[in-house]
């Protein structure tokens, strides 16, 4: 792990964070670039745009091993994109069927549908995780579906509920933004293809054709028209992106606030040295929900700086391309350190069940004031219960007697049924199991 300030601690070291690092890395973008003239080549040259006898030569020479980096990272920065310098070196690799490199295309062609191709590569593999946190929460939550727990509203007990509704409530919102990214990135995974200005005029007749064919062999979809300063695309990836992360995020949260020294219903999985303190020696910090959290904010702008992306001018615009890429690439790798840290956090979920009993009976019976109304207000109107049972809230709170004590005192009889946790979330078992098929159906 970096130990600049910039570094993001904990998920940088995440197979997932390192899987996508590896593929928007300098050399990941490389090869990406190279998979595209290759790939521009081989089409070209099986639809006589080029000569036939200069595919073999071109494609044999994309490969980044054959590219002096340090010459490239220098003519790069001379000329602000990689592109010339890259398409001069394989010309010259090349010898006489260098003419033929990079053909009828232009730089943002190449740079648009390397990012597409890398997009998908790192984001495969985002949503594979996210499957196994879907799963992994299903079994959670069912095995969980009848242990009732405190449901709280704004920070404070409301009604009971099951620890299996509440992994509902994260498993419907993930598999939902999850679902959210596959659309949003099939919907990005379009080959860019239009030439110096988009209208294709160099190859004349044969810019269509070759712009199918492209999309064909690199397994993308071919647009209507090239969308060089359209990057509407990616603008509703990244929203996708930042909702993923923000239902991570939320379960996090929760699962952070669980884990709170007064609560304790929740813990981490134990590992050696992780979350420690260097100067409490007892506190063992939610280290992992504090990484998933940090991610979710971390990319929540990034949304709107992709909206203002698409603000471009004419047929190419300017102050955007770098903007966009890194913004991008920043939040898939955030995404995919917290999808690996999430799927360790669910193997090794602590539940005590115990404490989550305990601490219903926290308020000495108030968490089943709202049934205890509802019980009432066959006899006494609702608006009538309610008052009734705040001024026995408030008898609760300053005597430290419990709720049906303070009931009797006042003459109300309430059967002890009305007080069931169990009874209380037998209602939400239905939603529960709309989630389960739900997520088991996709």
């Amino acid at each position: 792990m970096s130990l600049a300030s910039t570094s993001p601690g904990l998920l940088s070291r995440t197979t997932g964070y390192l899987r996508a690092s590896g593929v928007f890395d300098e050399a990941g973008t490389v090869d990406a670039y190279l998979e595209v003239e290759a790939a521009l080549a081989e089409v070209e040259g099986g639809l006589g745009v080029i000569p036939a006898g200069s595919v073999a030569p071109i494609v044999a020479i994309c490969r980044r091993e054959l590219i002096d980096m340090d010459a490239l990272r220098r003519d790069a920065a001379a000329v602000g994109y990689p592109i010339v310098p890259l398409v001069a070196r394989l010309a010259a690799l090349a010898g006489p069927h260098g003419q033929w490199v990079h053909f009828g295309t232009t730089t943002q062609d190449v740079m648009d549908t390397a990012q597409v191709l890398q997009l998908r590569r790192a984001l495969t593999g985002v949503l594979a995780d996210t499957r196994q946190i879907e799963v992994r929460l299903a079994r959670l939550c069912d095995r969980h579906r009848h242990t009732a727990m405190a449901g709280r509203s704004k920070l404070q007990h409301g009604v009971p509920i099951s620890f299996g509704y509440q992994v509902a409530v994260w498993l419907d919102q993930i598999h939902r933004t999850r679902t959210g990214l596959e659309r949003a990135l099939e919907a990005a995974s379009v080959v860019q293809f239009g030439g110096a200005i988009g209208t294709l005029a160099s190859l004349r007749g044969d810019g269509i054709r070759v712009r199918r064919a492209l999309a064909a062999r690199l397994d993308l979809r071919e647009p209507a028209i090239s969308w060089h300063v359209s990057r509407d695309r990616m603008a509703r990836l990244a929203t996708a992106i930042a909702a993923a992360l923000a239902a991570l995020g939320k379960m996090a949260g929760d699962i952070a606030r669980l884990i709170a020294t007064e609560v304790a219903e929740l813990g981490e999985p134990a590992a050696e040295g992780r979350g420690s303190s260097s100067t409490m020696p007892q506190k063992r910090n939610p280290v992992m929900c504090e990484a998933i959290v940090e991610a979710a904010r971390n990319v929540q702008h990034v949304p709107g700086l992709l909206l203002d992306c698409m603000l471009q001018e004419h047929e190419r615009g300017i102050g955007h391309g770098y903007r966009e890429r890194a913004a991008l690439c920043d939040a898939v790798r955030q995404l995919s350190g917290a999808g690996t840290l999430a799927l360790d956090l669910l193997a090794g979920l602590e539940v005590n069940t115990d404490r989550m009993q305990t601490n219903l009976g926290l308020t000495r019976g108030l968490i089943h004031a709202e049934a205890v109304m509802i019980h009432l207000a066959g006899t006494l109107g609702r608006i009538e219960a309610h008052h009734v049972l705040r001024q026995v809230a408030r008898e609760v709170m300053t005597s430290g007697r419990d709720m049906q004590t303070a009931l009797a005192a006042i003459g109300v009889d309430v059967p002890e049924e009305v007080f069931s946790a169990p009874g209380q979330i037998a209602p939400a078992q239905e939603m529960i199991d709309q989630v389960l098929e739900m997520v088991q159906a996709s």
